[in-house]
């Protein structure tokens, strides 16, 4: 009977061990989605700045082309 009382108890031990582990595997887990998160919404913010950059410039570029017609367009006119 005390034998099975120790075993009964080492078990005990054992299953006390097993959840504190998988507890601090979840604490793991929640700080590392944590992360993932953090680091998703700042690669998707330099992204988007890395995209509106480019259609600033490519906007930029245009303008001076219609700038430059517009340009010769009312120099022509004049004459």
């Amino acid at each position: 009977m005390e034998e099975i009382l120790k075993q009964i108890l080492n078990e005990l031990k054992e299953i006390r061990v097993d959840i504190n582990e998988l507890k601090q595997g979840q604490n793991r887990l929640e700080v590392g989605q944590e992360k993932l998160q953090k680091n998703l919404v700042d690669s998707l913010g330099l992204y988007t700045d890395k995209i509106v950059d480019h259609i600033d410039d490519k906007t930029e570029v245009l303008n001076k082309r219609v700038y430059k017609v517009e340009t010769e367009i009312e120099r022509l006119s004049r004459q």
